[in-house]
């Protein structure tokens, strides 16, 4: 409809690959699947651990310059496309929808879905149908499917050449389905969550100086950490982790090293609960080039010095806006918290054993922190790996020679 309507009155196309709604042709098949057997098209995306739109527009602003386009009339019928694009200083003059004439039987949920859900409000009378219309075929669908898996029970080469009623129902019954063992992490028989490959990803992405993201167990905070080596933290990293953590960022050290840098504990007697063992806050002192020390250039700076071995104590300027936290001997098979968690990546990686961490926010409630659904999420969407300080313990057990 779009190009028949750019063929009678002009207009442009800008091409971005992001099919699906950005989350790609192969999980947009898989989301079709579960669509077939009645999720709609939000939690179908959302089952498969993707926002309801993946879509990114940052590029429009520059093609359009380079077009010379000032201003557009935009064909959508996508509220929040408009929204994106006004927000990135696109001039958008008005909308053109585009809608048909009258839904049917097969596409009335994903229409009905689009309106309700997203906000598609320019459909008028399109979406009137008899009373029992789309939910009828899907509840035809499912119990046709049910009573296929009861009566007919298919090989694994025929499961593939029917009508995609069985592939729908494994893709739900083996990725999709809620799982109580998702809450939180809790150690499996061969005593790892996620896998001793999870673990082994996590110390190469901490050797190449990124970001990786650790949970704790669903009994202890249930949160999720950033974690990094802190002789590889740059500003650039360390402003990712200001934007979706709580900011208050530390440091996991040896202790050993902290008594040479002169950094005693911030009380004498801590009632933390969780025995974390907060030392005196500090920042770079001013030699380094530091004024405030907030910034994330500054508080990068602060990090990288601490995990320099040649730094001293004069060095760093008391209190600071970086927390370092003292770690216990051992690592996490003496306790099984983030600050020992962040010293054995860094160590287990070759780097200083000093590791930068920080709690993660939620984005569905920023008033909270995020939890293990909501963080796997957010490692897929983001790219960085995802383990546990249950994965990392056993990865330990499993690789050292135990006293």
């Amino acid at each position: 409809m779009s190009l028949e309507y750019i063929e009678e009155h002009g207009g442009a196309i800008i091409y971005l690959q992001q099919e699906g709604r950005g989350i790609g042709l192969a999980n947009k098949v898989a989301a079709y699947a579960l669509q077939d057997v009645g999720m709609d098209t939000v939690d179908a995306n959302t089952h498969l651990g993707f926002p309801e739109d993946c879509r990114q527009y940052g590029v429009v602003p520059s093609i359009l310059a380079d077009m010379g386009i000032e201003s557009i009339r935009l064909i959508t019928n996508n509220p929040r496309k408009l929204d994106r694009l006004i927000g990135l200083g696109v001039n958008v003059e008005g909308t053109i929808p585009m809608v048909v004439e009258r839904s049917n039987p097969h596409n009335r949920k994903y229409l009905q879905t689009k309106q309700d859900r997203m906000k598609h409000n320019n459909f008028g009378d399109m979406l009137s149908l008899d009373s029992r219309g789309a939910s009828g075929i899907v509840e035809d669908a499912v119990t046709k499917l049910r009573l296929q898996g009861l009566e007919h029970p298919k090989s694994v080469a025929e499961a593939y050449i029917n009508d995609g009623e069985e592939m729908a129902a494994a893709a739900i019954s083996s990725a999709l389905l809620d799982d109580a063992s998702e809450a939180g992490v809790t150690a499996k028989e061969d005593g790892y969550c996620f896998g001793r490959e999870s673990v082994e990803e996590a110390i190469a992405a901490i050797a190449r100086g990124e970001l990786v993201v650790v949970v704790d167990d669903m009994d202890r905070e249930n949160e999720g950490d950033f974690i990094m080596a802190s002789d590889l933290c740059t500003p650039e990293t360390m402003a990712t982790i200001v934007r979706y953590s709580s900011g208050v960022i530390c440091i996991g050290m040896e202790g050993k090293r902290m008594d040479e840098l002169n950094l005693p504990s911030m009380v004498a007697n801590s009632e933390d609960p969780k025995e974390t063992a907060f030392s005196v806050s500090v920042d770079a002192s001013s030699k380094h080039g530091i004024t405030t020390g907030i910034s994330s250039t500054e508080r990068a700076k602060t990090m990288a010095l601490l995990g320099n071995p040649k730094s001293k104590v004069d060095d760093f300027v008391r209190p600071g806006h970086v927390f370092p936290l003292r770690a216990r001997e051992n690592g996490v098979l003496a306790r099984d918290g983030h600050t020992e968690a962040a010293v054995d990546l860094a160590r287990l990686a070759g780097r200083d054993p000093s590791g930068v961490l920080c709690e993660i926010v939620s984005e569905e409630n920023p008033t909270e922190m995020a939890r293990l659904p909501e963080l796997k999420t957010f490692c897929k969407k983001h790219g960085f790996v995802l383990t546990s300080i249950v994965d990392i313990a056993q990865y330990r057990r499993d690789t050292e020679e135990q006293p």
